[in-house]
Formats: C-alpha cells, structure tokens, sequence
C-alpha cells in the first residue's frame, strides 16, 4: 500500500513523504512540518495501543511499523505493516476518539508526528492537503474492504500469496528479499504460525520462494502471482 514517495526535507536532512505531500506548496508542507516533532522508536518499541487516545497522525520516515490488534482470545491479528513514505493514525486524529489498532516498530524506525491542530492549520493554508487525506482514508477502506473479502472466501494459501506479494511489493530488496519472521507473515495473513510454515515449506520445495532466519526470498514471482490470483 505504499505509493511513489519523494523526498522532502526537514532540519537538513532528506526523508520520505507519501502523496499526503502531492501538489501540496513547499510553504504549506514546511509549517507543517515546523510544528512536528520526531519521534525515534526501538525494534519491538509499541508506539501506541488500541483504545489509547487520539489526536495524533505519523509519518514514516524509516522502519517498518505493525498495525494490529488482539483478539480476546489473545490471538493477535496483523491489519497492515506501514514503511517508509506512508502515514498512519489519521483516523483517530481526525475524529480525536480512541485508536482502533495497536502500532508497534517490526524495527529500528523514526516516525513524524503530526498533531491534529497543526493539520487542520495547515489545511487551511492548502485544501489540497485535506483532499490528499481523503484519498489515502479511502485506499484504507478499500485495504480493510478487500482483507474482509480474502479472509471469508480465499483459501490460506492464496491469502499467504497475496501478503507476499505485498510485502515484495513494498518492502523486497532488489534480489527480491524481504525481512520478516514466519510468525509476523502468519499474523499479517490471519493464520497460524504452523500452517503458514507448512505452505512456506511446499513453496520452497517447488522453488517458488527461499527461506532464512526472519528472511523470505521471492524466486519465482510468476508463480506466487499464479498462486495469489488464480491456482487453488
């Protein structure tokens, strides 16, 4: 779910910013950004909880951030991963009502954090800003529209592709290697760890994908897209 991103930058130094910034004037992003602050958070650092206020919306600058929740029955269900050039919190910061997920760092990341009263200041200055916002709300709910549709009528394998797919989309290194533990994958596709490792295991084996400690290589991308949209 990341789109093109470009650089921007703040105190001198260069980091991604999503379409949040498209057509958006240099001096509307720059208040903005005056009235951010940084916030820099640890491998396995949770920035926020599920029903924690709001008021707040983030901006990656580098990492990888989880965004997820727990059952009660303490299963915990993984609804996105966010990277660099992507925002997130923009529900609760716009309507100042609790968060409805749980965000925590999957690594080392550094975030910008946006307060609500600056946003709204600085869509006064650019309505443009707020439509961008509008978009990036709804490319959200078309997400959450599609998950529901994967969950209730895709089989776990196809489910597994497509989190693949995504996460190479997104987050592969050029030889197509994406850093994620087994478990996190299982979480991001609604699954257990055992059956995820079982179908990871079958797609090594046919030379689809390779496997390494936290580390899922993509082989055969021609392949896991069949598997994703069209063999069952």
């Amino acid at each position: 779910m990341i789109s093109q991103v470009k650089a921007l930058k703040r105190n001198g130094q260069a980091f991604p910013v999503s379409r949040l910034f498209d057509s958006v004037p240099d001096a509307t992003r720059e208040l903005l950004l005056s009235a951010s602050q940084a916030i820099p958070l640890k491998n396995g650092q949770t920035l926020f909880q599920r029903g924690d206020a709001g008021g707040t919306m983030y901006i990656v600058q580098s990492g990888r951030i989880e965004i997820s929740m727990m059952t009660e029955t303490g299963k915990k269900v993984s609804f996105n991963l966010i990277g660099a050039g992507q925002c997130f919190g923009e529900i609760s910061m716009v309507d100042q009502r609790p968060r409805t997920a749980s965000a925590l760092a999957l690594e080392p990341a550094s975030l910008i954090a946006v307060r609500r009263a600056a946003f709204f200041d600085a869509i006064g200055h650019c309505p443009r800003l707020g439509l961008n916002l509008m978009e990036i709300l709804c490319e959200r709910l078309r997400w959450v529209s599609d998950s529901v549709e994967e969950y209730a009528v895709y089989s776990l394998q196809r489910r597994i592709a497509r989190r693949l797919l995504v996460l190479h989309r997104n987050f592969a290194k050029s030889d197509g290697l994406i850093e994620i533990a087994q478990s996190d994958l299982a979480d991001f596709a609604g699954a257990t760890r055992e059956a995820t490792n079982k179908i990871l295991i079958e797609w090594k084996n046919d030379g689809t994908i390779g496997l390494g400690r936290c580390k899922i290589t993509v082989v055969n991308l021609a392949k896991l897209d069949r598997l994703a949209f069209w063999d069952e």
